[in-house]
């Protein structure tokens, strides 16, 4: 497997690599169970940091975010039996494959999440990249439009339910966004362009949406230089031909004109 944590290592095969729903999963049962050590107890306690407490109350169940589920945060009994489902889920993993946070990752989908309907919502997460995720990415449904994103997709979209959970899972895991795009793209979509399938702001370069300015900004600058450089062009045109007008003498009157002038005058005022 390759680690999530590294872009650069086996890109090739991280790419190539079918999905989850598509790979066999070790799953909870008569698997091999590593044995525990202090090695093994510090990786499942820092997997433990990416999941939030869960703790009961008055008989309903609250999801404290600010706490994660390592006993000495969460020492409730509920929290007790998320650790334990936790560590049994992982328990076919060995412990170095514990430092493998795609391997982790798939291993908590497919054996911890089912244990209880609660665990979907327990991870921990930054919100705005998994907002960004659901927002930007399109959907790939039957009958999809090409501007449909995961946020708009129907409740009957399968790839849609599948990755609006496996994006918390993943980006509590420690997953970049990046990688969950080109994790999704190997698994439904890996025949379109990036460009096509990522984002609505086509018009703009990779890693768009840190610079979703750009494009705006752009234009109204260089409308701003036109409608300045038009105004200045018209006043100049404009000055120009007064000024001739202003600076031109009015030619003098000869005689005859100067005679039809008074004439008409004086026939006004006899009038």
């Amino acid at each position: 497997p390759v680690d999530a944590q590294q872009p650069g290592a086996g890109a090739t095969d991280f790419h190539a690599a079918p999905g989850i729903e598509r790979r066999p999963v070790q799953a909870i049962g008569p698997a091999p169970v590593a044995p525990a050590d202090a090695t093994r107890a510090a990786a499942l306690a820092e997997i433990e940091a990416h999941v939030a407490c869960l703790c009961g109350d008055g008989g309903g169940r609250h999801i404290d975010l600010t706490r994660s589920v390592r006993a000495a945060e969460c020492p409730c009994p509920l929290g007790t039996k998320v650790r334990t489902d936790l560590h049994a889920a992982l328990a076919p993993l060995a412990t170095v494959d514990l430092s493998d946070r795609r391997a982790v990752a798939e291993q908590l989908e497919a054996a911890f999440v089912p244990l209880d309907v609660t665990y979907e919502r327990v991870w921990r997460y930054a919100p705005a990249e998994y907002n960004w995720f659901i927002d930007n990415v399109r959907c790939v449904c039957d009958g999809c439009k090409p501007t449909i994103f995961f946020a708009k997709c129907q409740l009957s979209c399968a790839p849609a339910i599948v990755y609006k959970l496996r994006a918390r899972i993943f980006l509590a895991m420690g997953f970049s966004v990046d990688h969950l795009i080109d994790y999704y793209r190997a698994e439904f979509n890996a025949g379109k362009p990036a460009r096509e399938q990522v984002t609505r702001d086509w018009l703009l370069p990779k890693k768009q949406r840190e610079r979703g300015w750009l494009v705006p900004a752009i234009v109204l600058l260089v409308g701003g230089f036109a409608a300045v450089w038009v105004l200045r062009r018209w006043q100049r045109d404009t000055g120009t031909g007064n000024a001739a007008a202003d600076a031109a003498p009015a030619a003098p009157l000869d005689g005859r004109a100067r005679d039809r002038l008074d004439a008409a005058l004086d026939e006004e005022d006899d009038a």
